[in-house]
């Protein structure tokens, strides 16, 4: 079996949306020196790296992170090429198999994506049945007007998997594993993603 980790390393370089805080990691003990153990304190936005929106990031009575089904976020999924210019738009995603209830997009922008998924495109991912769609951007919306597309993909009860690193992922069917943090009250989760090969 291959592993391919999709993560985002966290740590001060992390790429953060912008307005988000950045990531901070202050060691305040060392396992030499006098110390018994290393341990460190981490800052981060809910947001940060490699993470799963839940519903009450844009609905306000919406699912917090401790309650994302983990159903959805483990299983069969599809890495979509859709590199371009513009919103992804649905005619981008009629290549994509019957019964696909995992989407992974690859834009291929800076600096880890560079597209956003459009309205339309959303409502055609709803009408399909999709539990998770996953992108390799800062958001998986247009930075002008964000609301819409989350509220589209939540409202539906659809995992949103934002900040993947999909350069090295074949196009193509591929097991997703996704584990979010479960974050009490959490309107974002920090996650570790990884696509399962057979070969």
């Amino acid at each position: 079996m291959r592993i391919l980790d999709i993560s985002l390393p966290l740590g001060p370089g992390t790429p953060v949306y912008p307005g988000d805080p950045p990531v901070r990691q202050e060691r305040l003990s060392e396992a030499r020196g006098g110390d018994t153990y290393a341990l460190s304190r981490l800052t981060l936005g809910s947001h940060a790296g490699t993470h799963v929106d839940p519903p009450a990031h844009f609905l306000p009575d919406g699912a917090t992170a401790e309650h994302l089904p983990l159903a959805a976020c483990i299983g069969p999924a599809v890495v979509l090429n859709v590199r371009g210019d513009g919103p992804i738009a649905p005619v981008e995603l009629a290549a994509l198999p019957e019964g696909t209830e995992r989407l992974l997009l690859r834009t291929g922008g800076p600096p880890f994506g560079g597209r956003a998924l459009g309205a339309e495109a959303a409502r055609a991912l709803v009408s399909r049945g999709l539990r998770l769609v996953g992108i390799d951007a800062l958001s998986i919306a247009p930075a002008g007007s964000p609301g819409e597309v989350h509220r589209i993909l939540l409202a539906a009860g659809i995992v949103i998997l934002e900040g993947l690193a999909l350069a090295e992922a074949p196009d193509g069917p591929a097991t997703l594993l996704c584990l979010p943090l479960k974050l009490v009250g959490g309107d974002g989760a920090p996650a570790r993603a990884v696509l399962l090969y057979d070969a």
